[in-house]
């Protein structure tokens, strides 16, 4: 099994004060008391387990180096939407715009696979990159290829990149390389769908691995495994609470969308420890990106 080490996904769901492209409800003024209550985990309320439709826009850049993807997709998205019915999730494909249509946080999502390009370009844009902190970006940004904007409901998908770095070039690897392509498909939907990784936190419901000690959960960092990854029963409820509007919908909601603060809420307020490397690169990429770091540390860069 190949493990993707912290950091490829780390930021793949930050949010630096995106607008939403569908307003949504303002957040309320709450008490400590409320907010303790709100984004207390331990009972999550009433959570609709009915199956949930969630529409996802499908764009393909006609950039040559996109092709391979054009070529794998019939045997990749049937493997995402399989995934994600086991959860409940019904998931429709509308092929091909290439301008968004009206995007909604947990009803009408996008996948754009892109250039490597068109990756970075992108990436500034829904970052908000300006040109003298581009560099320092870049170098952030090493051995990433792909990014969930939860705010924007994109994901961004460097084909060229993913290839190079996880797909293997060996003759008869095409169905495992379209297999690990699929995976990174469910993981950053997942994003999409109100998740976070499953290392996250060291003491929360979410392991690295489903109880058998072998199925790699979907929000780990081993996407690039042997058979196929798994979910836990707690996950799902988290999903049909989000989708269904119900508590975690709220949550989200009260922080307008932005994963950063969603998660340091839930730390707060169910008492769980997040490991210091996953921490220290967040908000070194958020300091990144906002350019907001210390003056001097960037001559030393220079």
């Amino acid at each position: 099994m190949k493990n993707i080490r912290p950091g490829y996904f780390w930021l793949a769901f930050l949010l630096l004060g995106l607008a939403l492209e569908v307003p949504v409800a303002a957040a309320a003024d709450l008490s400590p008391t409320e907010e303790a209550a709100l984004y207390s985990l331990a009972d999550l309320g009433p959570v609709d387990l009915s199956p949930k439709t969630v529409q996802v826009e499908v764009f393909f850049s006609p950039a040559p180096e996109v092709r391979p993807f054009l070529r794998q997709w019939a045997w990749v998205w049937p493997k995402v939407q399989q995934f994600y019915a086991r959860m409940g999730v019904n998931l429709v494909e509308v092929q091909n715009l290439g301008t968004p249509g009206p995007l909604a946080p947990a009803q009408r999502l996008r996948l754009e696979a892109l250039s490597h390009t068109e990756w970075l370009a992108r990436s500034f844009k829904a970052f908000k990159v300006d040109p003298p902190f581009r560099l320092r970006f870049l170098k952030v940004c090493e051995n990433k290829y792909a990014f969930a904007h939860l705010p924007l409901s994109v994901v961004h998908i460097s084909v060229k990149r993913f290839q190079e770095e996880v797909c293997s070039p060996e003759p008869g690897q095409e169905r495992q390389n379209s297999q690990w392509l699929a995976n990174l498909l469910i993981h950053e939907l997942g994003h999409l769908l109100g998740l976070y990784h499953a290392h996250e936190f060291i003491n929360d419901p979410i392991g690295e691995f489903l109880p058998d000690g072998k199925t790699p959960n979907f929000m780990s960092h081993n996407i690039a495994c042997k058979g196929e990854m798994g979910f836990v029963e707690w996950q799902k409820r988290l999903v049909h609470s989000y989708l269904g509007h119900g508590k975690v919908f709220q949550q989200y909601r009260q922080v307008d969308f932005d994963p950063l603060e969603y998660l340091e809420m839930i730390k707060l307020h169910n008492g769980y420890r997040e490991a210091k490397s996953e921490r220290s690169e967040g908000r070194a990429f958020r300091s990144v990106a906002l350019g907001d770091f210390d003056e001097e540390e960037d001559n030393e860069e220079d």
